[in-house]
C-alpha cells in the first residue's frame, strides 16, 4: 500500500502540472511523476498518445525518462 506521504507528493505534482503549460516547466520529480503516468496511459490508449494537445509533452516525457510509447 503507498503511504500517506507519497500520496501527497504525487497529488501535489499533479496539481502544479494542471497550472502548467508544460511538463518541461515542472521540477525533476514533478517532471518524473506526471512524466510516468503520461506514458503508461500513452501505453495502454492509443488515441490518448496521439492527443494533439499532449503530444509536446508526451515526446519531452520520452526524453525525460528515456522510454518509447508502444501504443
Amino acid at each position: 500500500m503507498i503511504d500517506e506521504r507519497t500520496l501527497e507528493i504525487i497529488s501535489s505534482c499533479w496539481v502544479r502540472f494542471r497550472r502548467v503549460y508544460s511538463v518541461e516547466e515542472l521540477d525533476d520529480e514533478c517532471k518524473h511523476i506526471i512524466c510516468t503516468f503520461l506514458l503508461k496511459i500513452a501505453e495502454d490508449d492509443g488515441e490518448f498518445a496521439t492527443d494533439l494537445e499532449l503530444q509536446d509533452d508526451l515526446q519531452l516525457c520520452q526524453k525525460f525518462e528515456r522510454k518509447e510509447v508502444k501504443g
